[in-house]
């Protein structure tokens, strides 16, 4: 998917995400001030189709495969990682609503242009009674909501024995957005919380949590299209935006140390710092390691859900160890680029002090703690039940 250096080819001939960079890394900082997209990108993205690359070919959409989007994401967080990870959720949901039956999709999708945000965790409540489907709840972490048109949102729907998990299809326009996204790292993703009251919600708007390897659009004959399982497809877009952090970083430091002094030492010239030869060298093999399991995990991810083969257990758990390693990867770079920089790194003008918050704050999202999913991937070699179900 990329080369060792990490610099990902063009989806088909120039790289449309390549080309948005300079005017994501322009507004990074004032995206980071408003807590979620500016204008600017909003339209530089649209104009550029990445809206569309999840979206299924039959509704006007791109329907690239994992690897591509991975390095979408990957190219546009070097610019803003905020950015790239709005996209990653909005990727997710264009994927999600293709599962809804065919009558939602063609409801939904406006050709590339669909913004879809994603809160899976079921903090909502779906009754039924004489007046039809109802929905009642409040989703925190409801990251691009703001920008979205249609929010998928996780809720238990009560059964004959119990209750079952369901995503549930909402114009965001029915929604109350809260604005009370404060934040130290990602503030520009504009995670914010929604909700709702008494909802009313179309039954073809409804769709059971999908468990194993998902048909699009419900349809089981749609033997050409691959079949992806939430979890593994989650833990491999997650892997993007921190490969373009630390790929940011690192050139950063590369063009900043030229002619830059070293403070109280003699180093009149930062390049030729051998303590900074040291870290350099260190990061880039950190960086390169972290895309070569991103690449490992895009690959099977993609050939698995082309294959329609459903993951193993063992598998998924892979797939969540190999995206949370990723980021600590990642993370551990970005810390080394910044004590390089000493000092100024700190300085709210620098920007390396922004993608250290960004990096930190992704390794605290559940699906890419490192601690959590390596202690998982643990407990599954040796024979034990997971106790979890982000899995």
């Amino acid at each position: 998917m990329h080369d060792v250096q990490g610099t990902p080819p063009a989806l088909a001939g120039e790289d449309p995400a390549a080309g948005l960079v300079p005017l994501l890394r322009e507004h990074a900082a004032a995206t980071e001030r408003r807590r979620r997209l500016v204008p600017e990108v909003v339209d530089g993205i649209a104009a550029a189709g990445l809206f569309g690359l999840a979206v299924p070919t039959r509704h006007g959409g791109a329907q690239a495969g994992l690897p591509a989007q991975v390095r979408t994401l990957a190219e546009l967080a070097r610019g803003c990682a905020a950015t790239a990870w709005t996209l990653s959720i909005y990727l997710t949901g264009s994927w999600l609503t293709g599962l809804f039956p065919e009558e939602t999709g063609a409801e939904v999708f406006d050709g590339a242009a669909s913004r879809i945000a994603v809160t899976l965790s079921p903090s909502g409540v779906l009754t039924e009674g004489p007046g039809g489907l109802r929905l009642t709840g409040r989703w925190g972490f409801n990251s691009g909501v703001a920008d979205s048109h249609w929010d998928v949102l996780g809720a238990f729907r009560p059964t004959a024995d119990g209750r079952e998990h369901v995503l549930v299809l909402v114009p965001t326009a029915a929604l109350t957005v809260h604005d009370d996204w404060y934040a130290s790292g990602l503030q520009g993703t504009g995670s914010s919380s929604v909700e709702c009251a008494d909802l009313p919600v179309p039954a073809a708007r409804v769709l059971p949590f999908p468990t194993g390897a998902a048909v699009p659009g419900g349809d089981p004959d749609a033997v050409g299209l691959p079949r992806y399982e939430v979890f593994p497809l989650f833990s491999t877009l997650n892997a993007g935006t921190p490969l373009g952090i630390a790929r940011a970083a690192a050139d950063f430091l590369i063009e900043r140390a030229p002619g830059r002094p070293v403070a109280f030492s003699a180093h009149q010239d930062q390049s030729q710092d051998p303590l900074t030869h040291r870290k350099l060298g260190e990061v880039d093999v950190k960086r390169r390691l972290a895309v070569l399991l991103a690449d490992d995990l895009a690959d099977r991810t993609e050939r698995l859900a082309r294959a329609h083969r459903p993951h193993t257990l063992a598998e998924r758990s892979t797939a969540r160890a190999s995206a949370a390693t990723v980021a600590a990867l990642c993370r551990e770079a970005v810390d080394l680029v910044a004590s390089a920089c000493g000092a100024s790194s700190v300085r709210a003008d620098v920007p390396v002090q922004r993608m250290r918050r960004d990096i930190h704050a992704l390794c605290l999202h559940a699906g890419l703690n490192p601690d959590t999913a390596l202690e998982l991937q643990g407990r599954i070699l040796l024979g034990q039940t997971p106790q979890t179900t982000f899995l």
